[in-house]
């Protein structure tokens, strides 16, 4: 983030806390609730899903030749290979043969992948080597090679596209957010720890719990809200994503100084929305990766969570520190903001007038759920 944009957000929440206001939209925006709960809807989102660039896994799991990460998250299963040459093939995790799997780890490093099934053997980079050419006298190796998927490597996370009718771009997907990622300095940072969880919960409450700072007094109270202020959060749209500011208290300290006397931004945390199901966070001294995936049913859901750490900040003194950190995050997130969002879900379907309100005070959720409902209309 450079220093003209930081001083604009300076003085934007200066402005804020001289009138104990915050960034506001133009009035509330009612929002079908039926979006967190009914079936039909989900289909149509995982179709929306399918053709963005979506977030897999951190390049930190793929650093040697053979190195391979493999999951279903994206809704099919999947495997992502580092090749000799220092490129990444992603391909699906399905026998051309009779559809068993030929990877049945999450993670690891191989020379060829095996179906346990029939033995037919296939390269890292899914291209079909061994099988018993007498039986498939017609069948050649293109043909039985693993289905390809566009993957892209950028910002020191492995981004896999499941349409594969265009390649990834992902400055462009991005546009301004990915050099202020970049300018934070994301890309130097080495994985801490990624963990998959799932939750009872519709994949959007997940991305819902950060682009919002109204919840923090009342529901985290005994936890992080006191370290936080519940308003005075700049917002801005970049077209499909976005990015809002969480005020620390600390920005007390501040407040009455020239800009150019302030370091401003350890005073704030930093909430990247990233479309359509990816919260990005720098909390300062390391990077959080939230990525949301559907489950089976609008109520159920998966989420891919990366802790990253500048490269200089990981040695063996400091690595109880981000253990700790990783815990405060993730008592607060999935015990906290999950915890509610599960009530949540059981009660939607009981809603007043079948709708949900995003408040006037609460516009990274207007533009978030906004952007996903004029997508949908425009690809469904």
């Amino acid at each position: 983030m450079d220093r003209q944009t930081q001083k604009r957000l300076f003085e934007e929440i200066r402005g804020y806390m001289a009138t104990g206001s915050t960034k506001l939209a133009d009035g509330e925006m009612p929002y079908p609730a039926k979006a967190y709960h009914d079936p039909e809807h989900l289909a149509r989102e995982k179709r929306l899903l399918h053709k963005f660039p979506l977030i897999v896994g951190h390049a930190d799991e793929l650093k040697n030749a053979g190195d391979f990460i493999a999951h279903d998250l994206l809704g099919l299963p999947v495997i992502v290979s580092r090749q000799k040459d220092g490129s990444l093939s992603a391909f699906r995790n399905v026998c051309s043969h009779r559809g068993a799997p030929v990877c049945d780890q999450r993670r690891g490093n191989a020379s060829q992948f095996i179906c346990p099934y029939h033995a037919w053997s296939f390269k890292t980079d899914g291209t079909l080597k061994g099988f018993p050419r007498s039986a498939f006298p017609g069948l050649d190796k293109e043909a039985g090679s693993l289905p390809q998927l566009q993957v892209a490597e950028r910002l020191g996370l492995i981004w896999v596209k499941v349409d594969d009718d265009t390649g990834i771009d992902i400055e462009q997907h991005l546009r301004t957010i990915h050099d202020e990622i970049e300018g934070l300095g994301i890309q130097n940072c080495i994985l801490h720890r990624s963990e998959v969880f799932e939750a009872n919960i519709n994949w959007k409450s997940v991305l819902d719990g950060f682009l919002e700072i109204y919840h923090f007094a009342a529901l985290h109270a005994g936890s992080i809200g006191p370290y936080f202020y519940g308003t005075h959060s700049p917002f801005d749209g970049f077209g499909l994503n976005g990015r809002l500011l969480g005020v620390r208290k600390s920005f007390d300290t501040i407040a009455d100084k020239p800009f150019e006397e302030v370091d401003f931004l350890p005073n704030v945390a930093v909430n990247y929305q990233i479309f359509p199901n990816t919260i990005i966070v720098w909390q300062g001294d390391h990077f959080e990766t939230w990525t949301s995936f559907p489950g089976s049913d609008p109520g159920k859901c998966r989420v891919l969570v990366q802790m990253a750490v500048p490269r200089e900040s990981y040695t063996e003194e400091t690595i109880p520190r981000w253990k700790r950190n990783w815990q405060i995050m993730t008592d607060t997130v999935i015990g906290e903001d999950w915890a509610i969002s599960e009530e949540v879900q059981q009660a939607l379907p009981f809603i007043a007038n079948g709708q949900v309100f995003f408040g006037a005070n609460e516009p990274g959720l207007q533009h978030l759920h906004g952007n996903l409902a004029d997508t949908l209309r425009a690809i469904n």
